[in-house]
């Protein structure tokens, strides 16, 4: 996800240059840049420009190649994020304890999960475990990696004291700590559109910055049981305050 926020904070950059007058060294430091000159290479080397050059091009609609096709979408840094025919979702600052869970990995396009999580889902079964809440953890940015090489989890929570030996799943950690937590409601089918409103519009506005650690979504509603259209899903993100 990584370099889906600097391309994001790049664009936004190139929106504010091409539509206020606000001086270069401020845009640079909201863009993440602790100097004019690191914010300078950096925005020459994506738009093959400067950003006073770019401030003279009011035309050039400032933005980059992305294969996810998600764009910074200009923003007031509130609490909704409102979704093109979906319900909006409410973004609220958590601090969560760390969980325990027990996780099948999957690799290839993240919205065909779906397998990976009925095999989890027989696996529990199997071994006589009631299903509680159940995640996904994803590892990789979509807009840097092949398809074919994302790497992501099937996940159930389990008690803090849970192990097993069986060599079919792994048993992991979500550190606990700050996140931001979006509540989708309505169908699994918008989640891809949420997560990049998410990333793409209240992240880079939000002032936060992200450690190293996979975001993941919470599934809080059986679905066999809840119409879609009131399916609630938590999307999760880790923070840490302050520009990097």
């Amino acid at each position: 996800m990584g370099e889906v926020i600097r391309r994001l904070r790049l664009e936004r950059a190139a929106h504010c240059l091409r539509t206020n007058k606000t001086p270069i060294t401020v845009i640079a430091f909201e863009a993440g840049y602790a100097t004019h000159e690191a914010f300078i290479r950096a925005f020459r080397s994506v738009f093959a420009c400067t950003p006073s050059y770019m401030r003279l091009k009011s035309s050039y609609n400032g933005l980059l190649p992305t294969p996810n096709g998600v764009h910074y979408g200009v923003m007031s840094p509130i609490r909704f994020i409102e979704t093109q025919g979906e319900i909006g979702m409410e973004v609220e600052i958590r601090t969560l304890e760390s969980r325990k869970i027990v996780c099948m990995p999957h690799t290839g396009p993240y919205y065909m999960i779906g397998a990976t999580f009925d095999a989890l889902a027989g696996w529990l079964k199997e071994n006589q475990m009631e299903v509680g809440l159940t995640a996904a953890l994803y590892y990789d940015d979509p807009d840097v990696t092949p398809v074919e090489q994302l790497r992501s989890d099937a996940g159930a929570f389990v008690s803090d004291d849970f192990t097993t030996d069986d060599t079919r799943v792994q048993v992991k950690e979500i550190t606990g700590g700050l996140y931001a937590i979006a509540t989708h409601i309505g169908p699994y089918d918008g989640l891809n559109s949420a997560w990049g409103r998410f990333v793409g519009e209240w992240l880079p506005s939000s002032g936060y910055t992200f450690p190293d650690t996979p975001c993941f979504e919470v599934y809080l509603d059986d679905c066999s049981v809840t119409p879609s259209a009131e399916v609630r899903t938590e999307l999760c993100i880790a923070l840490k305050a302050g520009a990097d």
